[in-house]
């Protein structure tokens, strides 16, 4: 696999995540993104980042939830489920 197809197919991938933090995330279909298997997908994402999808995913809900906790003053109940916080 060449490197620039592998870069934009990660690019794609976060871009998804970062449009899709408030609803659930499945790795097909981050795989359908990236126009890869999941399991191929997975490992392009865990190689690029340095985190496996999921754990990227968590983290940068994490992130946004302490912002908006942070800034917006909102009950912690509301944030948690804004960011698919079962």
């Amino acid at each position: 696999m060449i490197e620039e197809d592998m870069a934009a197919a990660v690019q794609r991938m976060q871009e998804y995540v970062e449009t899709h933090l408030h609803d659930p995330i499945i790795l097909s279909g981050l795989a359908k993104v990236a126009g890869y298997s999941p399991r191929h997908a997975a490992r392009m994402f865990s190689k690029a980042t340095g985190k496996a999808p999921f754990d990227y995913i968590r983290a940068r809900r994490l992130t946004q939830a302490a912002l908006r906790l942070r800034d917006d003053k909102p009950r912690v109940v509301d944030v948690a489920l804004d960011f698919v916080f079962d």
